[in-house]
């Protein structure tokens, strides 16, 4: 079923690592590590094996490259969007099979070949397990056997020798705290009599202290109260204007450069779940989702408000890096910046 299809993509496969099959998904090249079978008895090279990403329906542009007649790729595209739909199964030779899951969604089996240049045509190798010869176990020399008293003294004293052990450290601690707390009250009394008695010296023949000179007395009559305000005339005018001059101006507030709005796109999806599903997902991380619909798709994107384009930039890097690295940049403040 159209070989230079299946041709293109095998090539593509292995030298990029990657093709998108438009409207319907994008096949992967995932490394495997090297794997050893010891129940079949073999082992086998590194390898790369081919795996599906249905949410990735954007053309990238690499198969229509490799093709020469563009109709070859329009009709392999219709007949593979119709065997889908009517439940068939496609075989894309050496890569693997695309199907129809009962769900609505399409699912890939990959195929046996190996996409790694590094690991390509290694056969696979036959391994034997190492059986290791132990000696035999020599038996133990029999032990005489005591006398039944002595027995008992043992049992005796390997069931209550260290409970008694430790009974007695636990007592030899509680002596040393108590010998401790006796010994910082006596020290603490003595201290306490000593500073209680009372200082004697140099208090002998000390003239008595004169009395104090009573308070002058004050007459009423000379008591005068303040002047009144005057009309209009607030109190405490003065002491505002005394106030409003001491203090400081306040220093002027420093401009704050304005947010930007940006919208940055994640994938377009033709099912209404796996838009819910996407969302969710980026509303769990704590991005603000964004969706818009492109025709029978649907866009869905994410939401980021920044001052500065460095911000913008580490905001993409990190969806790029958790969701997909086909993230970019569509819109800025309402502008478009679709990448050509």
């Amino acid at each position: 079923m159209h070989s230079p299809v299946t041709t293109a993509l095998r090539s593509i496969l292995m030298e990029e690592g990657r093709v998108c099959l438009p409207g319907i998904g994008t096949l992967l090249v995932v490394q495997q590590p090297a794997l050893v079978s010891l129940i079949e008895g073999r082992a086998s090279a590194p390898a790369a094996r081919v795996s599906f990403n249905a949410n990735l329906v954007i053309d990238d542009g690499r198969l229509a490259r490799h093709l020469a007649d563009p109709d070859q790729l329009t009709q392999f595209l219709q007949q593979t969007r119709q065997s889908l739909d009517a439940g068939r199964t496609v075989v894309l030779e050496g890569v693997g099979k695309l199907f129809r899951h009962p769900d609505g969604e399409v699912r890939f089996t990959p195929g046996g070949d190996n996409f790694s240049k590094e690991s390509f045509g290694l056969p696979t190798l036959d391994v034997r397990p190492i059986v290791r010869q132990d000696k035999p176990v020599e038996e133990p020399p029999q032990r005489r056997s005591r006398p039944v008293r002595q027995l008992q003294r043992s049992e005796f004293g390997r069931r209550y020798g260290s409970a008694a052990w430790y009974a007695a450290v636990l007592a030899g601690i509680l002596t040393v705290i108590f010998l401790l707390f006796r010994l910082a009250g006596t020290v603490s009394e003595e201290f306490g009599t000593r500073n209680s008695r009372p200082d004697t010296r140099n208090r002998l023949n000390v003239p008595p202290q004169p009395d104090r000179a009573p308070a002058p007395v004050i007459d009423a009559n000379q008591i005068q109260p303040e002047a009144a305000p005057r009309i209009n005339e607030s109190p405490v005018a003065a002491d505002k204007v005394q106030v409003e001059e001491e203090t400081p101006s306040a220093p002027p507030t420093p401009a704050v450069a304005p947010r930007n709005v940006a919208i940055i796109a994640i994938g377009l999806f033709g099912r209404q779940r796996n838009v819910d599903k996407t969302t969710r997902r980026l509303s769990e991380a704590g991005y603000t989702p964004y969706t818009d619909q492109e025709g029978r798709n649907t866009r869905v994107g994410v939401r980021v408000e920044y001052r500065e384009a460095a911000e913008l930039d580490r905001i993409l890097r990190e969806v790029q890096a958790r969701y997909t690295e086909d993230a970019f940049v569509m819109r800025v403040n309402g502008e478009e910046r679709r990448p050509r």
